[in-house]
């Protein structure tokens, strides 16, 4: 690196020109090889900064995540849907008699969200057919499935 010597206060005037004489002109630049162009400071004793900079963006160091901040009323109502909906995941389970997860053909045989789709209908009479369509493959007794579609009918009453 180049570095200029210039005093920062000039005592008096035989040192300013011995001082000025030692030193190079700035906007005369002499011929340098290109690497030597590249480092941090430059000829004139300024700092470049946008090599200090890098040229790609570092967004993917680690994974960023929003959060969102519900009031409370609205907090509540999320509780109790999702209580609701682990609620109807275990009864769909023990319905189906799937005993892990690994076994993706029983899965298949689960009617999707239910919730949703109960919300959507507009009497119990429509929801309790609806149900009995879905719940078809069942492999439970009928007295099972119409308890089952009764609780469910109250939980989602209660949404």
């Amino acid at each position: 690196m180049n570095f200029i010597k210039r005093p920062f206060h000039h005592t008096n005037s035989t040192s300013t020109t011995a001082a000025s004489s030692n030193l190079r002109d700035p906007l005369t630049v002499p011929s340098s090889p290109p690497s030597a162009a590249k480092t941090n400071s430059s000829l004139t004793g300024s700092v470049r900064f946008n090599d200090l900079i890098s040229t790609q963006p570092k967004f993917n160091e680690r994974e960023k995540y929003l959060t969102a901040k519900y009031p409370q009323q609205q907090m509540q109502l999320i509780r109790k849907r999702l209580k609701v909906e682990f609620w109807l995941d275990d009864q769909l389970r023990s319905l189906y008699d799937i005993k892990d997860d690994s076994s993706q053909e029983d899965h298949d045989h689960c009617p999707g969200d239910l919730i949703d789709s109960l919300l959507d209908i507009e009497n119990d009479s429509q929801r309790r057919t609806f149900l009995l369509e879905k719940l078809r493959n069942v492999k439970q007794s009928r007295s099972i499935i119409m308890e089952f579609i009764d609780e469910l009918l109250h939980r989602v009453k209660m949404l």
